[in-house]
């Protein structure tokens, strides 16, 4: 015995032949994985996915409709049609005029400053500017147009011409068109020209007027920056004179030599100051000495002779002017780390280091100097010290005045080259400035003599003719609409039913097994108009699927012990009956007994398909009223025998769950080898759900374009919960290319 837990169909199985082979048992055993048991039950595991709305989709469920959607959309189309050929307006004049808008601003040579928009951004503008009121307003107040009668009634006669005027561009071009319609050819005309020349009076040339303003405004501008130019030069002629030069390096030279000259004269001054300082104290202290000959000599008399000494007098005079110079250099430079003030520093410590030397050397001396200038009259050395200081005293006060002089000087020099500097940057600043006007103005010059980007191509003319065919076209589009709008949604009506197209959705869609494949029959009263060849083709047709699919149950029954098989379908009219016939008959053919039950009490079929009785049947059995070996009835096939439903009522409806069906199966099956069952639908009665409990296995009836996939699924899903074998899917109506092979006999009895 093979294992039921089989993990589904294979990926070839959507390539397989449209008859179920028989030559492999995997592919016909209940794939567990894909029924969600490892029985082979449950759901089936590929139903879920999505149904996607496509081309193709569409086409299958228009072809399934063909013929409601055809005649719907040809009802549509002519209702639609005539209804507007009906509401459109009858025909008028019509009249236009056409300009030229370029889509670059033309010019002669040179390349202006003004902005250039974008092309179709500018196009937007102008049919805004068109229809503005500014513009129909213009239109509306020339003589000509004021007096047509058509304007005189209305409250707003600018909103009307606004509606009526046509104003697009020719697509793909740089054609403006201003069309209107009207039942009076002249009305148009008048009107559609007052429009184009009041839009170039109003837009055009404001335009061309703003461009000359521009020149002017930019041309008197110019003017000014060059006498303001002028201005800057003559003060800046004015400040080199003053600075001496223009030259920003030459200026701090001439800066530099200027201080130093400061400072030279500051130190002078300094020098003379001191060594006036130093005269009179020595007079002084002479005439202390005269009024104090007496005193004794102590060590601040020696201190003060040793400070009154030349030598000492001139590291003083060097310690001050390197401090002066410190000083000066602080109030310049303002930078402590500059050269020059470590320069005076290193002076500075030198010069104090010098007077400490001095200091120590001169003190033996002037102590002993001291001692002898008691003795020496002082009176000729006093006149002297006084006549000396009168010099000195005149000295100083030409020394003060050089240095408030060259102080001046340095302060001016510093002020004339900020302003020198200033000057400069703003006459660079003006002087680009202006060069960049005058460029302007130049081009300007040049390019207003170019050609208006906007001009007339031609105005609007009398109309002669009316527009006769407008009504008819706007009817037949109309028409078309409708009837492709009413073959779409007829298309995506039937979509919606997610109807099986083929029997790859029972394989993909489901994820059922596919069990075998029945072919699409041709109409009844198309067999009956062919020839007996072609009658016993498509016969032959027919038997080779059934026969496939028998030879794939015969396969699970020698393995699997399947003797008892119900045929079941989701809904009714999807094929049960006749395919339980088939497969009974092919069994019968095969040499097996068979017995074929008619299960569908409710809605029984299959007695007339053979032409028997319908009672007694199966209804009669349930009931306790005959015998089932009584109840069954042979039929003009060999080995094949029915047991019809019966006459049915609430009684033998409610024996199907109440009757042990498992035990008159059994007493069957020892006078039959195959049992086949033609059940009742799935979802709409539950007799279906009671017989199958007792049946070996389950066969789906699948009809192509009428089973629903999401039906098939929650019958499907009915009969798995309860733990019923499902085999697979027969499907009913497929179409392939081997139904279409001339492999078959030529002559064969049927």
């Amino acid at each position: 015995m093979m294992s039921n837990s089989n993990p589904g169909p294979s990926p070839d199985s959507a390539n397989l032949p449209a008859v179920a082979p028989a030559h492999r048992s995997d592919t016909l055993s209940v794939p567990s994985a894909g029924f969600g048991s490892s029985a082979g039950y449950g759901a089936p595991a590929g139903f879920g996915a999505s149904s996607h709305l496509d081309l193709i989709t569409l086409i299958k469920a228009l072809r399934r409709r063909w013929l409601l959607a055809f005649s719907a959309g040809l009802v549509g189309a002519a209702i639609i049609a005539i209804t507007t050929y009906y509401l459109v307006p009858p025909a008028k004049y019509t009249t236009r005029a056409m300009l030229h808008v370029n889509s670059v601003k033309p010019r002669i040579l040179l390349q202006t400053g003004e902005l250039h928009t974008e092309y179709g951004a500018y196009q937007r503008t102008q049919l805004a500017l068109l229809e503005s009121r500014l513009v129909l307003g213009a239109a509306l107040k020339q003589p000509r147009v004021a007096k047509l009668q058509v304007l005189t009634n209305m409250s707003d006669p600018i909103e009307w011409l606004e509606k009526q005027l046509l104003v697009d561009f020719a697509p793909g071009s740089e054609i403006l068109r201003i069309s209107m319609s009207g039942e009076k050819p002249e009305i148009p005309m008048l009107l559609v020209n007052a429009v184009t020349e009041a839009y170039l009076d109003e837009i055009v040339d404001v335009e061309m007027k703003q461009s000359r303003q521009r020149y002017d405004l930019l041309k008197s501008t110019w003017s000014r920056y060059q006498e303001n130019l002028r201005e800057k030069r003559k003060q800046l002629k004015r400040l080199t004179e003053l600075a001496g030069s223009d030259n920003k390096t030459t200026i701090a030279s001439i800066h530099q030599h200027e201080l130093d000259r400061l400072g030279r004269a500051e130190d002078e001054l300094s020098r003379i100051q001191s060594e006036l300082r130093g005269l009179r104290v020595e007079a002084e202290v002479l005439q202390e000495k005269s009024a104090l000959n007496a005193s004794m000599i102590t060590p601040a008399m020696i201190e003060d002779a040793i400070s009154r000494d030349r030598s000492i007098e001139l590291l003083r005079e060097r310690e001050s002017q390197a401090q002066r110079a410190i000083e000066r250099v602080y109030r310049v430079a303002r930078n402590k780390n500059d050269p020059a003030v470590k320069k005076y520093r290193d002076e500075l410590d030198a010069a104090r280091a010098g007077l400490v030397a001095q200091h120590r050397k001169l003190y033996p001396i002037i102590s002993q100097q001291l001692q002898n200038m008691g003795r020496e009259a002082n009176g000729s050395k006093e006149t002297l010290l006084q006549h000396r200081i009168s010099i000195l005293s005149k000295l100083e006060t030409a020394l003060e005045d050089d240095v408030k002089r060259l102080a001046e000087r340095s302060r001016s020099i510093t002020q004339n080259s900020v302003d020198l500097f200033s000057i400069q940057e703003e006459i660079a600043n003006a002087d680009e400035v202006a060069r960049t006007i005058g460029k302007e103005v130049e081009a300007l010059t040049v390019e207003l003599q170019a050609p208006p980007r906007i001009r007339l191509l031609e105005k609007a003319e009398l109309p002669r003719t009316k527009d006769e065919t407008r009504q008819y076209r706007m009817a037949g589009m109309a028409g078309c609409g409708a009837f492709v709008l009413a073959i779409m949604g007829i298309a995506l009506w039937e979509t919606r039913a997610r109807r099986v197209d083929s029997a790859t959705d029972v394989i993909h869609a489901l994820g059922i097994n596919l069990f075998g494949t029945l072919p699409i029959l041709p109409r009844r009263r198309r067999m009956l108009g062919s020839g007996e060849a072609h009658n016993r083709r498509w016969g032959s047709i027919l038997i080779e699927s059934v026969d496939a699919a028998r030879t794939a149950l015969l396969h699970v029954s020698r393995t699997e012990s399947v003797r008892v098989v119900m045929v079941a379908s989701a809904l009714g009219g999807e094929g049960k009956t006749s395919l339980s016939s088939h497969l009974a008959t092919s069994l019968a053919r095969a040499g097996r007994r068979t017995l074929l039950i008619d299960g569908d009490m409710r809605r029984p079929s299959a007695h007339e398909l053979f032409d028997q009785p319908c009672v007694p049947g199966l209804s009669e059995v349930l009931r306790d009223e005959i015998e089932v070996v009584d109840a069954v009835q042979p039929t003009l096939v060999n080995g094949l025998s029915l047991l019809t439903a019966g006459f049915s009522d609430g009684d033998s409806i409610q024996a199907l769950a109440s009757r042990d069906l498992r035990a008159l199966f059994d007493q069957l099956k020892e006078s039959y080898d195959f049992l086949v069952i033609d059940s009742s639908p799935v979802l709409p009665v539950a007799d279906a759900l009671l017989i199958g409990q007792h049946v070996d296995a389950v066969i789906f009836s699948v009809m192509r374009d009428v089973s629903r996939i999401p039906m098939i699924h929650a019958a499907y899903d009915r009969l798995s919960r309860l733990g019923i074998r499902m085999l697979g899917a027969i499907v009913t109506g497929e179409q392939t290319d081997h139904y279409g092979s001339n492999y078959h006999p030529n002559d064969r009895s049927y």
